[in-house]
């Protein structure tokens, strides 16, 4: 019997540095994009550390087979 969950290709997934306008600090976003390059999702806000953006990311799926 052939399962019902859609199959899910692995995202490939990009942590971006960009710096901020007003102090020209280092800030974090992170982008998921599927195996043809398409974006898939995007991150919905910018963070101050890496830590906090891949945290994101995790809630969103990253690190997940």
């Amino acid at each position: 019997m052939a399962p019902t969950d859609r199959f899910q290709l692995p995202l490939r997934w990009q942590f971006v540095p960009t710096e901020h306008a007003q102090d020209r600090s280092v800030r974090w976003i992170w982008r998921a994009y599927t195996q043809t390059g398409k974006l898939a999702m995007e991150s919905e806000r910018v963070f101050e550390t890496l830590t906090d953006c891949m945290e994101d990311a995790k809630a969103a799926g990253y690190g997940q087979p």
